[in-house]
């Protein structure tokens, strides 16, 4: 018996044995000249012997298959949003990405089936019993959920296989980014006001894989999550963009982060001096042979901030970094030949016509005495 018999047979198997059912499968198939094959019929015995619902495994949702129910997890849940009817009334729509360990499957709720969604009834990593209507979409079989289906929890723990994305493969403007990464720098939450005037916490951390490192903003909640330098973690659904010329990831209400035991290895990656071309962010190390002075400016809103510069040198040359913000504290403990790392630094073309590093906030810099 193969698993999709046998996951129907377990539906049925106080009522009836193995054999029995297996004898009543064939039966079936034999009685009705070959126009049942033996999963209908299968699904068909087990009606007859009371079965409330057959439970369809996700590989085996086909857009014909008529309404199916089905248990996943959720994987990942998209923003509501409205559209416009051609009779002019506005409609809504999201959708989430839902798996078991046979395949994943879109399933798109509308109208007022969103509702679970805005009320957060819905969330990810939860586990779902799903009944809807199978449809060719763009991307393959969809799920479609409005009348006459439904959604609810799932008291069931199904193993979904995500495959995470390795940062180096990370471009700019990516929705539903699963990675699994070390926490380089976990970074601190500081409180923001927004435009309403309520307030809210963000945090940036730095992470980092065996193909390099991207900084991820987080927000609210989830930026007073503990985490510590060295931890692992698996983010499931943040987006990616592209912001001063750095690559950085954002979370959203629907992203899930939890601590991993998976063994992730990072090196810092550095390129030498001479090497360095415009436009890219890098990480350099080398020593500290000059030191700048501090200068403050206005910013366009009228408030106050601050720049130093510092020259670092390896055996392949030198070159200017701007270190901009609170970043020239770190210099209160720093001497000249001092051992400089920078990670996250961007490069650009200088007033000289030479190239020159900046530093913000989401750069890390470490200085450690010589030897």
């Amino acid at each position: 018996m193969d698993d999709q018999l046998e996951e129907i047979f377990r539906q049925v198997s106080d009522r009836i044995s193995i054999e029995d059912f297996e004898s009543r499968v064939n039966e079936k198939v034999s009685l009705m000249g070959g126009l049942c094959d033996p999963l209908t019929a299968a699904m068909l015995v087990a009606h007859e012997l009371g079965a409330g619902e057959i439970l369809t495994k996700i590989k085996d949702i086909r857009p014909e298959s008529g309404a199916v129910t089905f248990i996943g997890r959720v994987i990942q849940i998209s923003e509501v949003r409205e559209f416009s009817r051609s009779d002019g009334s506005t409609g809504r729509v999201a959708s989430l990405t839902m798996g078991d360990e046979t395949g994943m499957i879109k399933v798109t709720l509308w109208d007022d089936a969103t509702d679970l969604i805005t009320s957060g009834d819905i969330r990810v990593d939860q586990c779902l019993k799903v009944r809807g209507f199978p449809r060719l979409g763009r991307s393959g079989t969809e799920i479609s959920i409005g009348r006459g289906c439904s959604i609810q929890e799932a008291d069931r723990d199904i193993k979904v296989r995500v495959e995470p994305m390795k940062i180096a493969e990370i471009k700019p403007d990516i929705g539903e980014i699963s990675i699994i990464a070390k926490v380089i720098d976990p970074g601190e939450a500081r409180e923001f006001i927004r435009k309403d005037g309520s307030s809210g916490l963000v945090r940036s951390m730095l992470l980092g894989d065996e193909t390099g490192s991207i900084s991820i903003t987080l927000w609210d909640d989830h930026a007073r999550i503990d985490i510590s330098e060295g931890d692992v973690l698996e983010i499931v659904n943040c987006s990616s963009r592209e912001r001063y010329g750095f690559i950085e990831l954002q979370t959203s209400r629907y992203t899930l982060i939890r601590k991993s035991s998976s063994e992730v290895q990072y090196n810092e990656r550095f390129t030498p001096i001479a090497d360095l071309r415009a436009g890219e962010v890098c990480n350099i190390a080398g020593y500290l042979t000059g030191i700048g002075e501090l200068r403050e400016f206005q910013r366009v809103d009228g408030t106050k901030g601050h720049v130093t510069s510092i020259n670092v040198t390896d055996e392949t040359g030198r070159v200017r970094v701007s270190l901009w913000g609170d970043l020239h504290r770190l210099l209160e403990n720093a001497d000249l030949g001092y051992r400089v790392e920078i990670m996250g630094g961007q490069v650009k073309n200088g007033w000289n016509g030479e190239l020159e590093i900046s530093c913000g906030r989401r750069s890390r810099i470490t200085f450690a005495p010589p030897g």
